[in-house]
Parts: structure tokens; sequence; C-alpha cells
């Protein structure tokens, strides 16, 4: 009688493929996969997710087949991106990440989400937006809203010209963008599709001490959206009132949807 054997390629194959659908379960319940690519790719990453488990299941089940071939060629091409997603999360400091996270606080104040705005800006007519207090004449950019806020306001400044506007977003103060000296923006990350197509967005705004802010650092910052008068024309900015540092977005990045 014949002893049986394990398949060693079967057995690597089926571990690599478990672990490898275990990861991107993991990424989709920590919302971590939105370091990578936008929230529209979750049912694409529980689908793959759900494959890879039966494919490693499948190789389980087929442990003792005789086989005259062992082909690890398919368990390569799992390895591959298994090693470079355990790596990005180290560099990216993700694994600490709570498993299904807390919603947004911000998000759920009675307050902002009563104090709505209807967009006008082409291509997002009738979206509403939170935060919009006319009487008091201010606006909370909420995290989410950033990119639509943004639209339009630039859109069409006159209706919020005097404005007091609260947002947030990291500091870029770099001279190739800002070279007046006394102007930065707090930036978002605005993502299309994944991470290689990543484009910063934020308010121009002027304050007195750019040289005493941080670059990258998470700010939240208030002041009045006002046009500045220079040699040859007018530009809207932000004059700035406050800056506070803060604590990162629940999402990393903002989207145009």
């Amino acid at each position: 009688m014949t002893k049986r054997a394990i398949n060693p390629a079967r057995l690597a194959e089926g571990c690599v493929a478990l672990v490898l659908g275990l990861g991107l379960l993991w990424l989709a319940a920590t919302k971590n996969y939105q370091h990578y690519v936008t929230p529209r790719t979750m049912p694409y990453l529980y689908f793959a997710a759900a494959a890879l488990v039966v494919m490693a299941v499948y190789n389980f089940s087929n442990l003792f087949a005789l086989t005259h071939v062992r082909n690890y060629t398919q368990m390569l091409a799992l390895l591959i991106p298994l090693i470079l997603l355990g790596s990005s999360t180290y560099v990216e400091q993700l694994w600490d990440a709570p498993l299904f996270p807390a919603g947004n606080a911000a998000l759920e104040s009675p307050t902002l989400l009563d104090e709505t705005y209807t967009m006008t800006a082409s291509g997002y007519e009738g979206r509403v937006l939170h935060g919009y207090d006319p009487e008091h004449q201010t606006l909370t950019v909420m995290e989410d809203e950033t990119y639509f806020w943004l639209t339009e306001i630039y859109t069409d400044a006159t209706p919020f010209l005097g404005f007091e506007i609260t947002t947030m977003g990291q500091v870029l103060k770099d001279e190739k963008y800002f070279p007046e000296g006394d102007t930065f923006s707090p930036i978002r990350k605005l993502m299309t599709c994944c991470v290689a197509d990543l484009f910063s967005i934020g308010f121009k705004c002027q304050y007195d001490d750019v040289a005493g802010l941080t670059a990258d650092e998470w700010v939240t910052i208030t002041g009045k959206l006002q046009m500045v008068d220079l040699e040859e024309y007018q530009e809207m900015r932000i004059v700035v009132d406050s800056v506070t540092p803060c604590s990162p977005p629940d999402e990393p990045y903002v989207y145009a949807y």
C-alpha cells in the first residue's frame, strides 16, 4: 500500500492564499484600504478575499492528491502581493488600527448636520453640504466635504465673502507654490482611483506666522474669506485668525463623489 504524502505545492499555495485573503478582509474591516484605493473598491476587496479563501480551501482539500509536477507558479503570484502588502502596512504603521473603527464624531454633530447648503456648481447641482450658517456668516468644512466646498466656493465666491471659515488639513508652505512668504494651504489629498493619482487641494491662506508652521503638520484653521488686493489683480484667500494642531482625519483622503 502506497503511503499518502502531503503535496508541498498545494500546502504552500493554500497557506499563502489564506493569509492574503485574511489580509484583504482586515484592510476592509479596519478601513485601511483607503490608504491605497477609494471606498468604491470595497466590494472588489470582499470578492477577492472570498475567492482567495475558496482557493485556500480547495488546496487544503487536495493536500494528498497525487501529482507528478509540483507547480509553485501560482503560489509565487500570490506571495509577491502578500509581501508588498505586509511591508507597506508596516511602513505606514497601520497595524495598530482598531478593528471596525468608530465613526467620525464630527460628522455626527447635530448642529453641523442641521446647517445645510445646496450646491449650485456645475455637475454637483442639488448636492447637500453641511456646516453652513448664513445667519452668523460661518462655514465649517467637514472632513469628507472638503472637495465639494472648494468646488462650490471657487466656482463663485461672492456668496461666501466675509464668512468665517473653519477647515483642516496638512500644512503646505513650499516656496515653489507660495513665494509670498505669508501664505500657505491646509491641504487634503484628493484621490480619484488610487494612491497613484493623488492631488493636493486646499484653500490659499494668508497668515503672519507661516514661518512658525511645521510642514505636513495637521492643523485646523479659522479665518475670514476675502478678496485680497495684489499689484495687478485680486486673489481669494482665507485671512487666518487662528491655527491649532489637530489629529489626522478618520479617512486619509477626500473623494470627488
